[in-house]
């Protein structure tokens, strides 16, 4: 993904113009309700630090409705986002720590290898939430990480190329479908190519795993007969499947897919279904590295993101909450927990934390390569 910095600017100069001094500083010092008086503190200095850098592989649009209501909870703490790739957003980091120049307060990234790493050499620091009792543990799998969203990734399709009647359910059938249509879908079908993307690599190491080496190998193998082409970035793979270039998407990100169904017009070409024989989840971490600078604005963010009101915020930028309190509405049409309900319990993957996909990412590459012909 090409590097650009992406700053979502706060409105704190303007509210410190028109508010008064004192005003200002009693609606930011105060603790938010249940968080203690001692995290008044917090707050007061996260205000002299002014400023959050958070290294990211969301995009700003995600990002606005937060950064909005972030704002106006804490107007002079501004919000600087840099938008990377997955993978980057860690080796960046690692970079930057080792050789001891400003680096990023916050990282949020869906790279469950990377957090694996940072885990491994000790870089979270172990900051408990006071927002800690509202997740269930497995959004909390270390000490000082943090779930910011559950994204499913779709089957993804244009409504004029697959008929309502073929449109797959899961991705057994999906598969089947692909190669009796090998004549018209050749190189029509697209996703992340696991060779290059960590995001691609952890959700097809995932399925192989929920499906079984036999079951799930022989799905990528009949893909592989298609074949599909390899897109770096889910924006590229949506934009071409509304444009008809491809007719399916797997593994679309439903951050990608659900902002873009705003528009009537692009709705009427983009469609989407959940995976129902194992839909996977991509569970997005946050938490704040050892190299951080503005640690207490850091941890003032990231309470707020955690929060009821943050997830929501979260929600209305197409990202999917994961707090289990917070439930669909006309702006947030899935959560978590609903998209739980939709498909069941026991046909979730989520994109965790299992420390063989580091152990065995080598071997399945290279399978995957050979499969591939890549």
């Amino acid at each position: 993904m090409t590097q650009r910095r992406q700053f979502i600017r706060t409105a704190g100069a303007a509210v410190a113009g028109v508010l008064a001094p004192a005003l200002m500083r009693e609606a930011v010092a105060q603790a938010p309700a249940g968080y203690g008086a001692a995290y008044a503190s917090i707050v007061t200095e996260a205000r002299k630090e002014g400023r959050v850098v958070v290294y990211s592989n969301m995009s700003n649009p995600n990002w606005a409705p937060l950064a909005k209501a972030f704002n106006q909870k804490y107007p002079d703490i501004k919000f600087d986002m840099l938008d990377l790739g997955a993978g980057e957003t860690v080796s960046r980091y690692l970079s930057e720590r080792a050789t001891g120049v400003p680096t990023a307060d916050l990282i949020v990234t869906a790279n469950q290898t990377g957090w694996l790493e940072l885990v491994k050499r000790d870089e979270l620091l172990d900051y408990v939430s006071p927002e800690s009792a509202a997740w269930p543990a497995a959004f909390k799998p270390f000490k000082g990480l943090y779930t910011i969203s559950a994204d499913p990734l779709l089957l993804v399709w244009n409504n004029t190329k697959v008929p309502e009647a073929g449109r797959p359910r899961t991705f057994a059938d999906f598969t089947k479908m692909a190669v009796a249509n090998k004549a018209t879908w050749s190189k029509k079908i697209t996703t992340y190519n696991p060779v290059e993307s960590i995001f691609g690599y952890t959700a097809h190491w995932y399925l192989v795993k929920h499906h079984g080496e036999k079951a799930g190998w022989n799905m990528l193998e009949q893909l592989a007969s298609v074949p599909p082409r390899f897109e770096s970035g889910g924006g590229p793979q949506i934009e071409k499947v509304t444009s008809g270039e491809y007719v399916n998407s797997y593994f679309g990100s439903a951050i990608q897919v659900w902002p873009r169904l705003k528009d009537p017009v692009i709705a009427r070409f983009l469609g989407w279904g959940f995976i129902n024989d194992g839909q996977p989840i991509m569970v997005r971490g946050m938490a704040i590295p050892k190299g951080a600078k503005n640690v207490n604005a850091a941890k003032v963010f990231m309470d707020f993101c955690l929060s009821n009101e943050g997830q929501k915020a979260m929600g209305l930028g197409g990202v999917t909450p994961a707090r289990p309190d917070v439930t669909p509405s006309a702006s947030i049409p899935y959560t978590y927990s609903s998209i739980v309900q939709a498909v069941g319990e026991k046909n979730i993957i989520l994109l965790g934390y299992d420390p063989k996909q580091v152990t065995e990412k080598d071997a399945f590459i290279a399978r995957f390569k050979k499969t591939y012909g890549t």
